[in-house]
This record gives C-alpha cells, sequence and structure tokens, in this order.
C-alpha cells in the first residue's frame, strides 16, 4: 500500500493516478471510484464491512473511526485539494516535504499516527490533530475478564472478516505464537483457506523498483509473502506491539510499578519464552537504560504505552496481497495494561494470555508455536503438523 503524491509522477512506481493537479504514484492493487465531488484512490479493508460500500462515510468523516487496514487518497474536484484517510489506527507511517508525501521514504516532516494530512492544489500540506487513544481507563481488571474481552473482540473481528471477505486467504504459520493466535481464531470460523507450507514471494514491478528501500526502512517486509494475484494474508503483526510483549513499553509498564526485566530474567523467568529474546543486546540495553518518567501518574504512564504502540509501523498491504491484521487494535493494548502488573507479567514473559486465548479456540494448539521467540529452530514444532 505504497504511495507517492505529488505534481509529477515517481517513475520508481508501478502505477499512476491523475487527481486533480495532483499525481498519485502506487503500487499494484488500488482502485479508483467517482463519489459526487469525489475522486477517491484506496486500497484496503475495513472490518465492518466492504471498503467500496464505506467510501462515502470515509469521505465525510471528520477524523478516523472505521477499524480495519486501508488507505484512501481523497480528491476534492470543487476545493482543489487532497485528504489522506485510513482507518483509527493508521498502520503505515506518513511523510511529508514541499516536494510530495509519500509512505515509502522519510522526508522533513512526519505525520504521526493521530495527524490528518491535506494536501492543497499549490502543494502546501495542512496538518491537523485528532484524539486518537481516547479515554484511559485505569480500573483494574483481573486475568479472566481480560481474556474474556480480547476473546470476543477476535471472534467478532474474525466473523466480519470472513462474512465480508471475497479474496483467496492465505495463512502462513511462522512458529511465532501471533501468527498462531490469528490462525486459531480463522480455523474456529472456517476451513475456507491455503496453509501456505514454505515462504512464498512472487516479485512485481514496484518490488523489483524499490526491494531494498522497503526492506531497509521497514524490517517487517522481509518477512512478508507475496502473490500477484489477488488475495489475503493473514498476519500477526503487530502481535509484540498490541499484546503487552514490545520490550520497551513492557519494561516501561514494569518499571512504573516497581518491577525489572533484568531481575525477572535471572529469577523465576529463566525458562520463559521470551527468555533469549529479551537477552539479545538491542533489548537488554532498553532494560538496562530505560526510565520512567518522574512525572508520570498512572493514566499519563498508560497514555504514554498508547502513544508509542500507535506509532509503531512495521507493514501494511503490499501490491495485491492484502494483509489482515486482526490483533492490531488499540482497544486489546488498553484492557491488557489494566492488569496488575503481577498479572500481566505472564503475558509480557512467556505469552500466557495469547496461548489462553489460543487454547478457547482450539485445544493443544498452542503446542505448535516455538519454544524461544525468534531463536533456535522457531518451525521444529511444526513437523508433525505441516508434514
Amino acid at each position: 500500500m505504497f504511495f507517492n503524491i505529488a505534481k509529477q509522477p515517481q517513475l520508481n512506481f508501478s502505477h499512476f493516478y491523475e487527481l486533480g493537479p495532483f499525481c498519485a504514484s502506487t503500487d499494484a492493487g488500488w482502485s479508483l471510484a467517482r463519489l459526487q465531488q469525489y475522486q477517491v484512490l484506496y486500497k484496503g479493508y475495513v472490518d465492518t464491512g466492504s471498503i467500496e460500500s464505506a467510501l462515502e462515510h470515509i469521505i465525510h468523516e471528520s477524523e478516523p473511526q472505521l477499524l480495519g487496514n486501508f488507505c484512501a487518497l481523497i480528491y476534492n474536484t470543487e476545493t482543489n485539494s487532497l485528504k489522506i484517510r485510513s482507518d483509527r489506527y493508521r498502520g503505515y507511517p506518513v511523510w511529508f516535504d514541499c516536494d510530495g508525501v509519500t509512505n515509502l521514504d522519510k522526508k522533513i516532516n512526519t505525520a504521526w499516527t493521530d495527524s490528518l494530512i491535506e494536501i492543497m492544489s499549490d502543494g502546501s500540506v495542512t496538518e491537523s490533530k485528532f484524539d486518537l487513544i481516547g479515554d484511559i481507563d485505569t480500573t483494574p481488571v483481573d486475568l479472566d475478564h481480560a481474556v474474556e474481552y480480547i476473546h470476543q473482540l477476535l471472534i467478532e473481528k474474525t466473523q466480519n472478516f470472513l462474512k465480508h471477505n471475497t479474496r483467496p486467504i492465505k495463512t502462513f504459520l511462522s512458529g511465532g505464537v501471533d501468527t498462531l493466535l490469528v490462525y486459531s481464531y480463522l480455523q474456529r470460523f472456517s476451513n475456507n483457506f491455503e496453509l501456505v507450507r514454505g515462504e512464498h514471494f512472487e516479485y512485481d514491478k514496484f518490488w523489483l523498483l524499490n526491494s531494498g528501500t522497503v526492506n531497509n526502512n521497514f524490517w517487517g517486509y522481509r518477512q512478508l509473502h507475496h502473490w500477484q494475484q489477488p488475495c489475503v494474508l493473514t498476519s500477526g503483526a503487530p502481535g509484540d506491539e498490541f499484546m503487552l510483549r514490545s520490550p520497551t513499553t513492557a519494561d516501561l509498564f514494569l518499571k512504573f510499578h516497581g518491577e525489572s526485566v533484568v531481575d525477572l530474567l535471572e529469577s523465576d523467568w529463566k525458562n520463559c519464552l521470551h527468555y533469549q529474546y529479551f537477552h539479545q543486546p538491542k533489548n537488554y540495553k532498553i532494560f538496562q537504560t530505560q526510565t520512567v518518567d518522574p512525572t508520570w501518574d498512572h493514566k499519563t504512564l498508560l497514555w504514554n504505552l498508547c502513544n508509542i504502540i500507535s506509532n509503531d509501523w512495521q507493514h501494511w498491504h503490499l501490491g495485491s496481497t492484502l494483509t489482515w491484521t486482526p490483533l492490531r487494535d488499540l482497544e486489546i493494548f488498553k484492557m491488557l495494561i489494566r492488569l496488575p502488573a503481577t498479572v500481566a507479567l505472564g503475558q509480557i514473559m512467556h505469552s500466557d494470555i495469547s496461548r489462553m486465548l489460543i487454547e478457547k479456540n482450539k485445544p493443544g494448539l498452542s503446542q505448535l508455536f516455538s519454544d524461544q521467540k525468534n531463536s533456535g529452530n522457531p518451525l521444529s514444532n511444526l513437523c508433525d503438523f505441516l508434514l
């Protein structure tokens, strides 16, 4: 779902659309619609229906409300301006300068996820803010409540996705907990999908022109699959972040509550799923050096945690392959950070809540993910299942 908006086409892209005085250069898979005085170039999906049926709502909403994973470039022929709109938790960056707006290469200015961008006819950019995070509830919840809340949310997301999706579904198990978690909900409600037994990546023109740029700027694409024919790839991204296992946010959460990941790794959690992952130098350095702002109260801490993960962009749709990312929902994270730290420890260190959710869908399935996150032989527990 890559784009560049400028006065001239960008020749490192594969598709080009005239939107008034602007040229939108994109990768494959975009569609163009005309509604009243608007031209809308769009790509992706919404959770609650077809994206085509949601376009009029997207055009007129004052701030993003719909969930899903999409981008809409909306040109207004009456004002001669172009707006960029997305789902509420926009999963991709937006950068801009005097030469244009893009999500491929970093520019001088970054429009964070709570920014709304409008490009005027002279090429100038107007940026406005909205309240992305919303209310922060600090009321503690118990483990059963949190698990059931997330379970029902993911059930609803999966059923809506299956109800409205018209593309073939591909799913790949990486040995990670998040791909298995998403798979557990998919297989609970459908057998109409292809379980991909190997890495698959088909080149298209955009990828051949930009593979180095994409891989260097966005590490998540090194783990992605791609088909030229339209399809949907199920994805566990960004599970670490939204499931309270990202080193930065988990460390801040625990330190605020008087816990230390460094101490935990050397005491009761030596055999936890994340032991080797948390010991990686880049992560261990976070645990050793990061501090919590002493002026933060509990609500300020939680707001900052939400803000960090909301701006953690990893990967999004590529070409004609859409990526279904049901874990990218701030309400999941907001529920997890309401847990007492002593209870949340099991999720942070060992993915206990993720395991519980998988087991709700298919008992025994959680045995398939790797014994150590991102270490050793991550596919080894999948032998009997895949072969």
